[in-house]
C-alpha cells in the first residue's frame, strides 16, 4: 500500500518565509512558553515556532481584510430587510468616526483567537479524555488481575477501540517505550507533563510511582478508578443541576 506524502501547508510556508526568525528569537527569548505547552498537549501538528509565525501571518492578513471591510462600511450599511446592503446617507468624516474602530478590532479578534485556540483544543480533549478515563480505568483494572507486564495493558485497551481519545495518548506513551527507547516509568512521568487532562497525568504519576515502589497495580487500578468514578458521578450531578437551573429559568 503506496501511502501518499504529507506536502506542507503553502500558507504555512510562506508565514514561515517571513517570520520564522522573529518566531525562533521570541521563543528563545521565553515568549509564547504557555502557547508551546498548549500546541503539545492539544496533539496540534506545529511546531511553536511555525504557529507563532502562522499567528503573525494571519494578523497581517486580517489587517488587510479589516481595510477592505472598513472601506465597504463607510459606504454602506446592512439593513434587515431586502435589498440588505444599502447607500450611507451621512458625511463621510461621520461615517468614518463610526467604523473605523474595524481597522484594530479585526486583527485583535483574529490574534488572540489564533493564540488562545490550542488552549481552548487542549480543554475539548480533557473534557472527552475525563469522560473515557473512568471507565477505561475499571477495564485496566481487570486486566491487570492477570499479573500481565504493565505496558501490556494499554496495548489491550487500544485495541478494544472502546476508548478513541484516550486511544490517541495510549499511543503516544508506547511510541516512547517502543520507538524511542524509554523505560515504562520515564515514559510515564514524560508523557504525564505533556497530557492534556489533569487527571490522567496523575494516573500516569502514580502508575509511575507504583511501578517503582512494587506496589500492588491491582489495588492501585482499583482505588484510582472508584475516584475517579465519584468524581464522574459528581460531574454529571453538577451538569445535571445546571440543566434544571436554566430549564427553570426558561419556563419562568
Amino acid at each position: 500500500v503506496k501511502k501518499k506524502e504529507k506536502k506542507p501547508n503553502l500558507y504555512v510556508k510562506i508565514a514561515n518565509r517571513i517570520f520564522y526568525n522573529k518566531s525562533m528569537s521570541l521563543i528563545k527569548k521565553g515568549e509564547f512558553y504557555t502557547l508551546k505547552r498548549d500546541l503539545i498537549k492539544a496533539n496540534l501538528e506545529f511546531v511553536p515556532a511555525n504557529y507563532v509565525s502562522v499567528i503573525f501571518f494571519t494578523t497581517i492578513v486580517s489587517f488587510f481584510a479589516a481595510i477592505f471591510i472598513t472601506a465597504f462600511f463607510l459606504f454602506f450599511s446592512l439593513v434587515a430587510s431586502p435589498p440588505f446592503i444599502v447607500s450611507v446617507e451621512e458625511g463621510l468624516g461621520l461615517r468614518f468616526l463610526k467604523v473605523f474602530w474595524i481597522l484594530f478590532a479585526v486583527p485583535a479578534a483574529v490574534y488572540l483567537f489564533a493564540y488562545f485556540y490550542p488552549s481552548m483544543e487542549k480543554k475539548s480533549i480533557e473534557g472527552k479524555i475525563n469522560q473515557e478515563l473512568p471507565f477505561a480505568v475499571i477495564h485496566m483494572s481487570s486486566i491487570s488481575n492477570s499479573m500481565i507486564e504493565p505496558s501490556k495493558i494499554f496495548t489491550i485497551i487500544i485495541s478494544t477501540g472502546e476508548y478513541p481519545n484516550l486511544e490517541r495518548e495510549f499511543t503516544k506513551l508506547l511510541n516512547e517505550v517502543n520507538i524511542y527507547g524509554y523505560d515504562l516509568v520515564t515514559a510515564l512521568r514524560d508523557t504525564a507533563f505533556n497530557s492534556p487532562s489533569r487527571k490522567l497525568g496523575e494516573l500516569y504519576n502514580g502508575l509511575a510511582t507504583t511501578i517503582t515502589s512494587g506496589g500492588d497495580l491491582p489495588d492501585f487500578f482499583d482505588k484510582r478508578a472508584q475516584t475517579l468514578l465519584f468524581e464522574h458521578r459528581l460531574e454529571v450531578e453538577k451538569h445535571a443541576k445546571a440543566a434544571e437551573t436554566f430549564m427553570d429559568i426558561y419556563i419562568s
